[in-house]
């Protein structure tokens, strides 16, 4: 459901590079690229936009010393005809994992928890969860069967992204289902891990994850226009959410934050997130030891013919050097990160997806490796 894979969008990304459009009409501007750059980055949201159908998008790209790129494209109601706008919240489906895994490792380093603690001393009831620790959890290699996978639940989801959900809900998927592989014998994304995690801050803070992640993290840093949703209603401004059928769009805006939980509830804007990207990948909120093993990653998948590398660490993807995460909901898809050899950061938000962030994804891909083509020396 909150999968932010990578794949399929690699698939798609000829159509979205090789096709170089005018420039369209775009509100919302803020550039000091060079105009060269501007057109060759237009055309790249552009194209991409066109292929995939999105009501809307908005991008932001800041390359300290270089150029900053902040564009607000398309509509954000299709039944208004209203435009999207650089400051309108979308759901951020997986980048929630970021804020979720920041709340344990600073729990970490609290010392109201370990790295190798188990599973079960806070969760019973999961296979092999006497051996899965905390950092296995955080880092996609627990052996979790991944619940947003159950059939069931993918057809009651896209069927009604309100339907009465919880957390008990998704362990219950999980107790069902055979265990994929033992404890950290390999890396495979699920949400469920994150559902755990959810519980297990709970568990030690009493506190509700939304709690903590406010107090940790949104208040530090300012981020006023973040939050975690307990309620199915999208904060003001907002653009509405669509789910592409063989019949047009359908507005899936509405949505039960308790189906994703952990592992994707959260909403946030572009501001907010370029605040994110930076403070995620330089360790703003954690001891710098804990950041350093938060960036050790383990191969997640390669594609493009192995020119593209995603990799994950404790709770972050590093992408060719880029680091963050990318999200995609019923109706969102987002894409986050932050290059800390330019210290530059990408954010890409659009309205229309299936869980998959095909269409961020495949314009985040463009986009980097057209103003960062070192990062990309085999090309995409």
């Amino acid at each position: 459901m909150t999968r932010g894979r990578f794949v399929s969008a690699i698939a798609a990304l000829s159509t979205v590079c090789a096709v170089f459009f005018g420039a369209c009409q775009i509100s919302s501007a803020s550039t000091s690229f060079s105009p060269g750059v501007v057109r060759g980055l237009n055309s790249i949201v552009t194209a991409g936009m066109a292929a995939s159908g999105t009501p809307g998008l908005v991008i932001g790209i800041w390359d300290p010393g270089v150029g900053t790129y902040v564009r607000a494209n398309g509509t954000s109601d299709i039944s208004t005809g209203a435009p999207i706008t650089v400051g309108d919240r979308f759901r951020i489906a997986s980048i929630t994992k970021t804020f979720t895994a920041t709340v344990i490792l600073q729990l970490v380093d609290q010392h109201r928890l370990a790295l190798g603690d188990h599973l079960s001393s806070y969760v019973p009831g999961i296979q092999n969860g006497n051996r899965i620790t905390i950092a296995q959890l955080l880092g996609m290699t627990a052996g979790v069967y991944d619940y947003t996978a159950d059939p069931k639940f993918i057809t009651d989801y896209f069927g009604n992204p309100l339907m009465p959900f919880t957390a008990q809900d998704a362990l219950a998927i999980i107790r069902r289902h055979k265990a994929p592989f033992p404890p950290g014998k390999q890396v495979m994304y699920s949400d469920s891990n994150y559902v755990l995690l959810e519980l297990i801050a709970q568990k030690i803070t009493g506190e509700p994850l939304g709690q903590l992640i406010q107090e940790k993290i949104l208040d530090p840093l300012n981020m006023t226009h973040t939050s975690y949703p307990t309620t199915s209603a999208m904060p003001s401004p907002f653009t509405h959410g669509y789910l592409v059928q063989p019949l047009g769009l359908r507005d899936v805006t509405l949505g039960n934050p308790g189906v994703a939980g952990g592992a994707g509830a959260m909403i946030s804007n572009l501001g907010d997130l370029r605040v994110w990207a930076k403070a995620l990948a330089t360790g703003t909120l954690l001891s710098p030891q804990l950041q350093r093993l938060r960036l050790r990653t383990r191969p997640l998948l390669s594609a493009a013919g192995g020119k593209i590398k995603s990799r994950y660490g404790l709770g972050l993807i590093n992408i060719n050097g880029f680091i963050g995460h990318n999200g995609g909901i019923l109706g969102y898809g987002t894409t986050m990160f932050y290059l800390p050899s330019k210290r530059a950061t990408i954010i890409i938000e659009d309205n229309t997806d299936n869980v998959t962030s095909n269409v961020v994804n495949g314009i985040f891909f463009g986009v980097a490796s057209y103003l960062f083509p070192q990062q990309f020396p085999r090309g995409i």
